[in-house]
């Protein structure tokens, strides 16, 4: 006999405790979430330590291995290409090169000498030399180890001797003498290798240990270069503040000035105050030399006068001749306006006179023998109110030509110089006129 089916079944309670509910899996969830949040950091940090660990151990090996290629050098050729000192290692390596894998790190060299002589011994400045070894990451340039080893020469050899010469020297800056720090500095020409090296906070700088001059290299050069800064003419090669021979334990010691260069702003204006926007020419001098300057379009920007650089803290005198006769009068300021700050200068230039065509003054540079001249600095001054001033190069004819307002009086005076011969010309200009000017 069966039993019956019951048609309705009791509803489970609601406090039985057969498993998980959603509000429990939630609740567990997030306290989860908020216990190993933290164990997830340290987690991380543990792994980042042991990474860290290990490159260093890495890093550490690529300095040795550093160190050790150095000392296996000849005494002569530690030093950093084109260093001070100058020798066979190179600046920059990867750890690949110096035999360890695994490791992504650049590593830095640097090599100097060092003066530790006694006070009572002869002073060389180079008794020996320091290496230091430097291993930097390459993800984030996190330095990872740094090695410091020294080398000293074999012996009593000739670079603790007297027989080497030495170069102390020191930059400034021209305009406000004062040191500047971090300029690179370029010993070439000599019997020693190029070296360079970089001014310290009081802009100085040695280089000891630098064989005699001789017949074959009679001479060492300097150079310097630091960024917006040019070497001041009379302190670049042949000069003698940056050309010299060195003999067996002398010192040479120089100072060489460098300045930021200044940009000078020639704006001509028509007689009513308009802007000119023809042609003319501009003539521009200082106390080092003159520069003529042919343009147009109303503005004129110089940064070189006279072969160098725009040279701050000097009176400048600008004239402009339009190429319709009119002309200005000169126009003399300290340039720049505020040096370093502000390296420009603006001449504000109207022109004058009458307007009309403008004969040629062609003068031709000969010497006493009558034979042409190439390459002699021709200055034409005078002319109307004695506000002319061209300067020009006579070409390999000899000859330069200038147009000049029409004049009798004052006269127009033509000077050329050329290797240290002059001669001059002087009349007054009314017609195409030649001028022969000859050089004694």
């Amino acid at each position: 006999m069966r039993t019956p089916i019951p048609l309705l079944q009791r509803a489970p309670s609601l406090t039985d405790e057969d498993g998980f509910g959603l509000i429990e899996l939630v609740m567990a969830s997030a306290l989860f979430i908020v216990v190993s949040a933290p164990l997830v950091g340290v987690l991380l940090a543990s792994v980042e330590q042991q990474r860290f660990a290990h490159e260093r151990t890495l890093a550490g090996q690529t300095a040795q291995n550093a160190i050790e290629a150095i000392r296996a050098l000849p005494y002569e050729s530690i030093g950093i290409q084109n260093g001070n000192p100058s020798g066979s290692v190179s600046a920059t390596q990867t750890a690949g090169q110096l035999g360890v894998a695994g490791l992504d790190a650049t590593v830095n060299t640097t090599i100097s000498y060092v003066d530790d002589a006694p006070t009572t011994s002869y002073q060389t400045k180079a008794d020996y030399k320091k290496v230091v070894v430097t291993v930097l990451r390459n993800a984030d340039s996190k330095p990872l180890t740094q090695e410091v080893t020294y080398v000293a020469p074999p012996g009593g050899g000739p670079v603790a001797g007297q027989n080497q010469g030495i170069v102390q020297m020191q930059v400034i800056d021209y305009v406000l003498n004062t040191p500047l720090p971090g300029m690179t500095v370029t010993i070439s020409g000599g019997p020693s290798p190029t070296r360079n090296d970089v001014t310290d906070a009081t802009g100085s700088t040695t280089f000891p240990a630098l064989l005699p001059t001789n017949a074959t290299y009679p001479f060492y050069n300097i150079t310097v270069s630091g960024p917006g800064y040019t070497t001041l003419k009379d302190d670049t090669p042949p000069a003698t503040a940056a050309h010299t021979a060195i003999a067996g334990g002398q010192t040479f010691t120089t100072i060489i000035r460098a300045y930021k260069p200044a940009t000078i702003l020639v704006v001509p204006k028509n007689p009513d105050g308009s802007a000119y926007t023809g042609s003319a020419t501009a003539t521009i001098r200082s106390s080092r030399g003159g520069q003529s300057f042919a343009f147009s379009g109303g503005q004129l920007q110089v940064q070189t006068v006279a072969g160098e650089p725009v040279v701050p803290n000097l009176q400048y005198t600008v004239r402009i001749l339009a190429t319709n006769g009119q002309y200005s009068t000169p126009s003399m300021q300290l340039v720049p306006n505020s040096y370093p700050t502000d390296l420009t200068m603006t001449f504000p230039l109207t022109l004058t006179g009458t307007p009309g065509a403008m004969p040629t003054l062609t003068v031709k540079v000969v010497n006493s023998s009558g034979q042409r001249v190439t390459g002699a600095t021709v200055t034409v001054a005078g002319g109307p109110g004695s506000n002319i001033s061209l300067i020009g190069t006579s070409d390999p004819t000899g000859t330069v030509v200038f147009s000049v307002p029409s004049n009798t009086t004052p006269v127009y005076v033509v000077s050329a110089l050329s290797g240290g011969l002059t001669g001059t010309w002087s009349a007054g200009v009314t017609t195409n006129t030649t001028a022969t000017v000859t050089v004694r």
